[in-house]
């Protein structure tokens, strides 16, 4: 980006490691940790990508517990059907103490009295470490309480291949827009060995939100001024036809309908896809195992539709469910992980895949010394919810959480890829779906 409106923090108060954090914010508040607890806790999460990451999550939970007179597991799933896992989980009743909810999930469940008020955890944790970012708050926000606690800023970004691009093009420049990116990636499909764009076509939440990317790119909205469906537009319709084009001609691998969560990983690692849309995950295995793709590879700002270029930001966040018997228990735990120099250490055993909720996390030497993530501050800050143009409430997110849980926008990709239907069917039957959705979950 050549706007940097981010604010600058001294280069005498970086970070190095988490060495800087201030007494303040390496310690539990003092009510928190003299209270004794018993028991035991189960947490669930979603995997990182990276084993190093969940085992030393899991091994801090254990150690607080171990400290504490509770016993606590921590399970990462997979991402690809962990929201329908849950959804069983609490149709069973059987549903773990603490779960890592992700995008919209909060308000889905707060909506249905399921979770428990932690407005005094976040009240105790959220000015630490120059404070959390206000563009996370309305992910898990209710009202005036607060129901779930961000552990990590969640946003997608375009990895690109440097040498493929130089070799098509003679220069390393990447893609600003995404007709550069449609012309590039002509030049450089060679399908089987690689294609030109791995756009994720799976019934997943990454399908979901690589479409809905290119969506407001295009300058389409999933509602309208009211907070009502408004998918079928012409932006939608927009990025619904590129999407149909580059399938038609190939662009994308054959087997993207069927790829869950990690296969664009997969597809860029492999050197199947010359350009994938994805969150930090592919910087992490590329710097710890693959050294030589990482030099050609750039981390980039998402290429501009014909409106603009506009990244949306969510969190992963904790919460408890309001019938654990140990909620006390549980609500010290999570004020215990999340102390920051507790998540510095897990967001660099993860590397990267995580980016900070707290923003002078952006400062540690970690960060500092991988240029790829300069701009992330920045994007958080000015992302666009995929609330826009409306404003945000309670009602309006538990539907568009319904939404996500329905896959509606993936299963819109899919119509005009699979089934062959037109831009402006998919579009007009994804209406319908999402106008069910809203009101079923307004019930």
């Amino acid at each position: 980006m050549t706007n940097r409106s981010r604010s600058r923090i001294s280069r005498r108060s970086l970070l190095k490691g988490t060495a800087g954090l201030s007494a303040a914010a390496a310690i539990a508040p003092r009510a928190v940790r003299a209270k004794q607890f018993s028991g035991s806790l189960t947490v669930w999460g979603v995997v990182s990508f990276t084993t190093e990451g969940d085992e030393l999550l899991g091994q801090q939970m254990k150690d607080w517990g171990e400290a504490n007179g509770v016993d606590v597991e921590y399970v990462a799933n997979q991402g690809s059907d962990y929201t329908t896992k849950v959804a069983t989980a609490v149709e069973a009743d059987a549903v773990p103490d603490v779960v890592m909810m992700l995008g919209d999930l909060t308000h889905f469940y707060a909506d249905q009295d399921r979770l428990v008020d932690l407005t005094d955890v976040y009240n105790g944790l959220k000015d630490l470490a120059g404070g959390m970012y206000s563009n996370l708050l309305p992910h898990v926000q209710v009202g005036d309480k607060i129901f779930s606690i961000p552990m990590e800023s969640d946003l997608s970004v375009m990895y690109a291949r440097l040498d493929l691009i130089e070799k098509v093009s003679g220069n390393r420049n990447v893609p600003t827009t995404l007709d550069e990116l449609e012309a590039l990636a002509r030049e450089i499909n060679a399908p089987p060995q690689t294609f030109g764009i791995g756009l994720v076509l799976g019934r997943t939440p990454d399908g979901a939100g690589n479409i809905t990317q290119l969506i407001l790119s295009d300058g389409g909205t999933l509602v309208d001024e009211q907070g009502q469906p408004a998918i079928n537009n012409p932006g939608t319709i927009s990025a619904l036809t590129r999407v149909q084009r580059w399938w038609n001609d190939k662009l994308i691998p054959p087997d993207s309908p069927s790829w869950d969560d990690s296969s664009n990983n997969k597809a860029y690692l492999s050197g199947q896809a010359a350009f994938v849309f994805n969150p930090a995950s592919i910087f992490a295995a590329l710097e710890k195992d693959d050294p030589d793709l990482l030099a050609d590879t750039m981390q980039a700002q998402n290429p501009a539709g014909s409106a603009g270029s506009f990244p949306t930001v969510g969190c992963w966040s904790w919460s408890i469910f309001a019938n654990s018997p140990n909620i006390d228990a549980a609500k010290a735990m999570i004020t215990a992980i999340m102390q920051p120099d507790k998540l510095q250490a897990v967001y660099e055993k993860v590397g990267g895949r995580w980016y900070p909720v707290y923003r002078d996390l952006s400062q540690a030497k970690f960060w500092v010394d991988r240029p790829f993530f300069a701009d992330f501050p920045e994007i958080i800050d000015s992302a666009r919810p995929v609330w826009y143009p409306a404003q945000a409430s309670p009602q309006l997110l538990t539907q568009l959480s319904a939404v996500d849980q329905k896959l509606i926008i993936a299963e819109m990709a899919q119509d005009v890829v699979v089934s062959g239907k037109s831009p402006e069917d998919a579009a007009a039957a994804a209406q319908e779906k999402m106008v069910l959705a809203f009101k079923e979950a307004a019930q």
